[in-house]
């Protein structure tokens, strides 16, 4: 059996309700400092090592996991707080890091409230693990796989000149990303200088002033303004923080073409028997891994899952704008060297944020043995689909599971029987039968009796699926079918039009925003939560023991690199000394660097001391 790490990036979205007539908020950065500042009461960290390609602000964590700040450019003060899982060799490890990091991020934002509250502030944060909000934004559960993708020899001579080529093109990008950095130091080292010049000015004038007073006096008033700078650029970047990522956002525009070229390349050489096999099985595990969502634009009111609209594209080396893709491969272009390797990671932004813990494990759980089993290069009849953008979205809005969908080799097909396909395939490449105790035995049981209850009876699996956990939520809530057939066909002229006095309509106006409401609730995190109301009543099934997360909330994984940098980060602290991490290395002082470059190695190597490369690799 192959061994490979695996883990997922959860975005969380930080919500302020502000106090009854309360006009100042916090921004979200605010927030997220407040956040990070609190992080030392319950984890020893370091902050993330710098990278002129992958700087965020954010911290590694002693039990393995990464705490950062997320945002874009234009937005820079309105972002979200990610975690992201260490290395992982299960989904059931995985599942007891990602309660881990629920139960932290929990914790933290009632400690933040408290802190809101002493520094005069009425409302409160809350924190939600959903896909979209009520403005439309989205935001991730990313997974990450390690993958064998060796290139044939004949591939790798194809590409060598093309991939030289185009690095050779990068070279005046890069060359002006890094004057732009020099620009940007100079500029820092000379309002540092700013006190020092003053000084000099001031002493100058002093001697002038009896032989030169005009001269004396110009060169006060000059050192006097030039004193205020360093004050008021302070303040305008403690007032105003994303000002400045804003106004610096074309220093990037030379690098949208040679990531475009990068794409066009990686796309036609890297990850393509994933792209070719993975696809169907990615787009039909919808049924199981799909968190569900209202959305009121004319369609079924209900839909299967929350990220397929935002999905534009299959493989990208980075979203671009709203073009996000279901493959980004990133870590080909942040590590160039591993174009040639045969082991690098797959990076998946198709799934949904779950918090039933048998839709977790088993949207990972099945993901990998797909994997393991492509790798195999068993000769399978994998299943292929002519359009699988098209298909994911009418997937998503297909609660009934009727839709069939066509396969490249002419046939149409429901999404249950490509999940058969898969589980079929599955059992026969890696036959013999994995050990029935191992997590690979579970997981094919879980798949198995998933797919026969969403066949037989779908309602049966409400304990264990977040999408039809969350539709007998809001059944409850609105339970006469009518209702929600009005609500589909009526619900987008009731919420963008003006607000009507008739009866009928402003009922509907109040259904209408008691499922969105149920909807975005069901994500919450804390007591009011809807997904938390259905755990305290006993009435969805959980995976994972509370010791075993408790371990988790303190301990990285034993069995893979997490365990060598949880390490060296409590090393760091023990011997009082700064330092940084990434996940593939560790600074602690000044030179004394800690590399971890096999994922799967939890041993901790020897200090290599000297230089280090500006790129993680993950």
């Amino acid at each position: 059996m192959r061994e490979r790490v695996f883990g997922i990036e959860t975005e969380y979205a930080v919500i302020y309700h502000p106090g009854r007539r309360e006009k100042a908020r916090p921004t979200k950065l605010e927030i997220y400092q407040l956040f990070e500042s609190l992080l030392g009461r319950h984890l020893r960290s370091l902050p993330r090592a710098f990278s002129v390609l992958r700087s965020k602000p954010g911290r590694f964590l002693e039990n393995g996991t990464s705490f950062h700040y997320e945002a874009t450019s234009k937005d820079f003060e309105h972002g979200l707080v990610e975690m992201a899982s260490p290395e992982c060799r299960d989904p059931f490890t995985l599942l007891a890091y990602e309660r881990a990091k629920d139960r932290l991020v929990e914790t933290l934002c009632r400690e933040v409230n408290q802190r809101l509250r002493v520094m005069g502030y009425s409302g409160e944060v809350r924190i939600g693990k959903n896909n979209v909000d009520s403005q439309g934004h989205t935001f991730g559960s990313h997974e990450n796989y390690w993958v064998e993708d060796p290139l044939p020899l004949y591939r790798k001579l194809l590409l060598l000149p093309l991939w030289t080529g185009l690095w050779i093109l990068s070279i005046p990008v890069f060359a002006w990303l890094l004057l732009v950095l020099l620009a940007i130091l100079c500029a820092m080292f000379a309002v540092l200088l700013l006190p020092v010049t003053t000084a000099l000015m001031a002493g100058l004038s002093s001697a002038l002033a009896r032989a030169h007073r005009r001269s004396a006096l110009g060169l006060a008033r000059a050192a006097a303004k030039m004193r205020e700078w360093p004050r008021r650029l302070l303040a305008s970047l403690q007032s105003r923080p994303g000002e400045a990522t804003r106004r610096l956002a074309w220093i990037e525009l030379p690098l949208r073409p040679l990531i475009s070229l990068h794409s066009w390349m990686h796309n036609r050489f890297h990850f393509r028997r994933f792209h070719r096999h993975l696809t169907a099985f990615l787009v039909t595990r919808t049924l199981y891994a799909g968190a569900g969502s209202v959305v009121l634009d004319g369609g079924p009111p209900f839909r299967l899952a929350q990220r397929p609209p935002f999905l534009r594209s299959l493989a990208r080396v980075f979203t671009s704008g709203e073009n996000r893709p279901l493959y980004e491969s990133r870590d080909v272009f942040f590590r160039p060297w591993s174009a040639l390797g045969s082991r690098r990671r797959l990076h998946l932004l198709i799934g949904d944020a779950n918090l039933c813990d048998w839709a977790l494990v088993l949207r990972t759980g099945a993901t990998a043995l797909v994997l393991e089993a492509i790798e195999t290069g068993a000769p399978v009849d994998w299943p292929v689909l002519v359009h699988p953008l098209r298909a994911l979205r009418r997937l998503s809005a297909d609660p009934e599971l009727a839709a069939r969908y066509r396969l490249k080799d002419g046939t149409e097909v429901s999404a249950l029987e490509i999940q058969r396909r898969f589980l079929r395939a599955v059992r026969e490449t890696l036959s013999p039968e994995p050990d029935p105790g191992s997590w690979r035995s579970q997981v094919i049981e879980m798949w198995e009796e998933t797919l026969d209850l969403l066949e037989r009876d779908p309602e049966a699996l409400g304990d264990r699926i977040d999408w039809i956990a969350k539709r007998c939520l809001l059944r409850r809530e609105i339970p006469d079918p009518a209702d929600w057939e009005t609500l589909g066909r009526r619900g987008p002229g009731i919420l963008r039009g003006p607000a009507s006095t008739a009866d009928g309509d402003s009922r509907l106006r109040d259904l209408a925003f008691r499922a969105l409401r149920a909807d975005l609730r069901y994500h919450e995190l804390g007591p009011r939560g809807g997904h938390r109301r259905l755990e305290l009543r006993g009435e969805v099934r959980t995976l994972v023991e509370r010791s075993q997360i408790d371990r988790a909330l303190l301990r990285p994984p034993s069995d893979t690199r997490a365990h060598a940098r949880g390490q060296a980060i409590r090393e760091a602290h023990a011997r009082s000394v700064s330092g940084g991490a990434t996940w593939h290395r560790v600074r602690l002082g000044r030179f004394d660097w800690r590399w971890y470059r096999d994922p799967l190695d939890p041993g901790v190597s020897p200090p290599i001391s000297g230089r280090t490369s500006s790129h993680s690799q993950r």
